[in-house]
């Protein structure tokens, strides 16, 4: 799915999280938006999807005009830094809940979320944890099973909030890669929050870098190391 954004503004009360931006996504691209806390990127990704409206601007889904289509009907996956995992539910139960939770005219039969449940985990590689519960799973297993539970209801773009923040090192680089996998696999347009550039730089097609409620630059990583485009750029990925 192309995603257009068009002078999209916000404000907080008397603060302005986000000044006029635009930007345009091509479809099945994977773009990080890369800058430091009080950057707008959240804001940012929480108007694609739905989480907040945009005080001025639009929001194009494939040129039709989203901006103020509900979260449920811009059929976005979220995945967020805290898991967000239901801790009373066992893995095939968390995953499965979205497909569970529609309306019945849409809902899949028994064993078509079996199936979906199952070809999930074999994607996140944890194919035999099904039965276990939250609690016994190491953080990087749970990122992987929220990851898992927003594709299940097979969204039309993937938006991710820090989603390995609270992970160690070792752990974060394994899942770098397992996204760029899942990336490739379904081709979704995928769409992600960070502060860290090595992150931004290794995993992304497309980096767009904020500051301030502002893009400061947008291009592929190896464009933006070799010719930051302006002083902000060139201090933060230096940094």
């Amino acid at each position: 799915m192309n995603i257009d954004i068009e002078e999209i503004s916000k404000d907080f009360g008397t603060t302005a999280a986000l000044h006029p931006v635009s930007l345009s996504i091509p479809s099945g691209t994977l773009v990080a938006l890369l800058g430091p806390s009080g950057s707008g990127k959240t804001t940012l990704l929480r108007i694609l999807g739905g989480l907040e409206f945009p005080t001025a601007g639009r929001v194009l889904f494939d040129a039709s005009d989203a901006t103020g289509l509900s979260v449920q009907e811009r059929r976005a996956g979220f995945v967020f830094q805290s898991y967000a995992l239901f801790r009373h539910m066992t893995v095939f139960d968390n995953i499965a809940y979205g497909l569970r939770a529609r309306p019945r005219r849409s809902r899949p039969g028994g064993p078509e979320i079996a199936r979906r449940v199952n070809r999930l985990l074999s994607l996140i590689k944890l194919p035999d944890i099904g039965a276990r519960y939250p609690s016994q799973l190491s953080g990087g297993q749970r990122q992987r099973v929220a990851l898992a539970r927003a594709l299940a209801i097979e969204p039309r773009m993937l938006l991710l909030d820090e989603p390995f923040g609270a992970l160690d090192a070792k752990v974060r680089r394994e899942l770098r890669q397992g996204l760029r996998d899942i990336h490739d696999t379904t081709g979704l347009t995928t769409v992600f929050v960070t502060h860290d550039q090595e992150e931004a730089m290794q995993l992304a097609d497309l980096v767009v870098v904020m500051s301030m409620g502002r893009i400061e630059q947008v291009g592929r990583p190896e464009d933006i190391r070799a010719r930051p485009g302006t002083e902000f750029v060139r201090e933060f990925i230096s940094a």
